[in-house]
This record gives structure tokens, sequence and C-alpha cells, in this order.
């Protein structure tokens, strides 16, 4: 065999390979083509629908408000000798705070003594003058009239003297001090010279939506309304306490009703001026329907989930009454039994064959505890 022909003998054997190659495709693709990937059964992950106790509640974003704050100042003039207190350290009712120098309030009320003492004295020996009528009543008089008011100036000068000591009206927590030792302080200064915060229990102020007012007011009267607080962000736990305040009027411009709560707040998490999250569970509802939260989709018409019915996934409508955590709280569309999809694959379609790779209940969040 000559180099020509041996060449034309390449050239057809790599052909027949070719040929070879395109019909084997072909007939594979004829093969995929009878089980198109609608048909394939899908795996999907489920829970059961569920009736179980749920909270009903309502949220907000609300801000920290200490109940009762005290701006410390001076009630008499004077240098300010000795401070007996660290800046933000947690100060009694009836502590000692401050001293003014007490040393001319002291000389004022040696002097305001020596002169009741004398105008008494003489108010005194006038009596029974006035009664023989040896002084006239109007002298008399007037020897009362000094010693009254000799009297209330030296009651004056012992409250002057008393507001020297200065010391903490309230049980809270001190703020930074504004004024140091050895400095003269006046009643007239613009600043105090501490601010404390009464810390325990603690406020927290926050707005609704005045459409909620009815319904927050029909569970107030029925002492139910319980308040959670959260970051800012919803997570995390930093007290709870109850509702002690409804404004008597809505804001007109917002269009909502401010509210505050009363939070023991025993281990000093919540912070005058924090913003944080706000739960109000205004009563618990004993047979809610549950899904997780993940298997609510959105299209068209509305809200719907998959189940699973004879193997296949169907399109159920509902109508979702409120989210609380992880859960979903179900008013119409589902009774409770039900499988549902709560993973949805992109590519899952109503009357898709599925196969179920979890079951179970839906992992809801539980309702805060009372």
């Amino acid at each position: 065999m000559n180099r020509k022909t041996r060449y034309l003998a390449g050239i057809g054997c790599i052909a027949a390979i070719l040929i070879a190659l395109v019909a084997w495709r072909i007939t594979s693709n004829s093969r995929a083509d009878r089980v198109k990937p609608a048909d394939r059964p899908l795996p999907v992950d489920t829970s059961v629908v569920t009736i179980q106790p749920m909270p009903i509640l309502l949220t907000a974003v609300g801000q920290v408000q200490s109940e009762h704050s005290v701006q410390v100042r001076p009630q008499v003039s004077g240098v300010l000798k000795q401070v007996f207190f660290s800046e933000g350290q947690y100060v009694r009712a009836g502590q000692r705070l401050f001293l003014i120098d007490p040393a001319p309030y002291q000389a004022a009320l040696a002097s305001a003594k020596a002169a009741y003492l004398t105008a008494k004295a003489q108010a005194d020996r006038e009596a029974p003058l006035a009664d023989k009528d040896y002084v006239s009543p109007q002298e008399y008089e007037s020897a009362v009239a000094a010693a009254t008011q000799a009297g209330a100036l030296l009651q004056q000068a012992q409250i002057n003297l008393a507001y020297t000591d200065i010391r903490s009206p309230i049980d809270g927590l001190s703020g930074s001090l504004a004024v140091k030792a050895g400095n003269v302080v006046t009643p007239a200064d613009t600043s105090p010279l501490v601010v404390i915060n009464q810390m325990r229990p603690i406020l927290v102020q926050y707005n609704i939506p005045q459409q909620f007012l009815p319904e927050v007011r029909r569970y107030d009267r029925r002492r139910s309304i319980r308040i959670f607080v959260t970051r800012e962000d919803g997570s995390g736990n930093l007290g709870e306490g109850d509702l002690v305040f409804i404004d008597n009027s809505i804001n007109t411009s917002t269009g909502t009703v401010m509210l505050r709560a009363r939070i023991p707040n025993r281990n000093t998490t919540l912070w005058p001026g924090q913003y944080v999250g706000v739960s109000m569970r205004l009563a618990m509802q004993p047979d809610a329907v549950v899904v997780p939260q993940t298997a609510v989709q959105t299209g068209q018409n509305g809200n719907f989930v998959y189940a699973v019915v004879s193997g296949k996934a169907v399109i159920v409508p509902v109508t979702m009454d409120r989210q609380v955590g992880d859960a979903a709280v179900i008013s119409k569309g589902l009774k409770g039994g039900e499988v549902v999809v709560t993973r949805v694959p992109r590519t899952l379609r109503a009357g898709l064959p599925v196969i179920v790779n979890s079951g179970g209940p839906p992992v809801a969040a539980p309702p805060p505890a009372p």
C-alpha cells in the first residue's frame, strides 16, 4: 500500500468515528427528552402545619428614659469645699454629695441667733409691763414683731447653713461633675453640679400607629399587656415590664400615640437615652395556625404556600396574620396537619412531583415568658 492509499484509509477511519459519535449523541438526547427535568421528582424540605399558642404582638422602637432625673444645684453661694463621691458612682438617697464652705453661714447663724435672743428677751420683758400699762400697746407690739422677725431670720440662717451640706434626693446613678472642689458656686449657675438618674426601675417610651389604639386600650382594661424589651435590631432580651401610661392625645403630625412601659431593670441593662426594640404582648392566641415563615411565598394574587398532596406540590393561597420570630401565623387557607414546603427551590412549580427530605413541626419562636 503506497503512501496515498494509507492516507485515504486514515481519513476514512476518522470519518467513521465521527459519524459514530454523532449517532450516539443523537440517541442520548432522544433518551433524555423522554425524561424531562420537569417530570423528575424534586427533593424538598417540609414541615407539618401546627396549631399552638402564639402571642398577639405589636412592635415598635422605643427610647429608654429615667423615671426620676434630678439636677443637683447649689441653693447658696460659696466655695465648693469638698466632693464626697466619684463621677458615675451609684448613690443612695440621703448620701452626702458636696460641701460648700459653711464658715460664713455658721457666722451668720450665730449672729441671727444672738439677735433673736435679744429681741425675744425684750419682748418678754415688756409683756408684764404692757399688762400693767407701763408701756403702750404699740411699744409691746413692736417688740413682739421684732422678736418674730428675728426668729424668721434665725430660721433662714439655719436653712442656709443646711444648704451647704448637699445630699442626694434619690437613689440613682451620678453623671459627670460640672464643677470641681475649690470653685465658687452660686444658685445662678447655668449648669447643675451633677445630674442623678434613677436606674431601677426605668421607663421605655415608644409610639404606635393610631389605628392600634382601640385594641391596646381594650387589652389594657384586661391588664393582660406585657412589654418585652430587646436590642434595637430585635435581638437579645433586655427586660420586661408593664404598660403604665397611654398619652391622652394623638400626635397629628405623625398619626401615632405615645406609650410608656416601666421595666424593673434590676441588672441595669437599660440606659437612659438608649434606643431599644419593644414588643407589646397584648394577649395569647391559644389555637393559632403556625408555619415556618420561610414557607410563605408572595405571588401576584397574594401570599401562598406549597403543600405536598399525593407526592406533588400544590399551591394553597393563605392569609398571613402576623409574624412572630421565625414563625408565621396563618388566619386563612390552612387548618393544621398539612405538609408544606419550608425551603422552596427556584424550580418548584405547581403539580411537580416532590421527594420529602424532612418533616416535622415548624421551628416557631416560643411566646415570651409571662
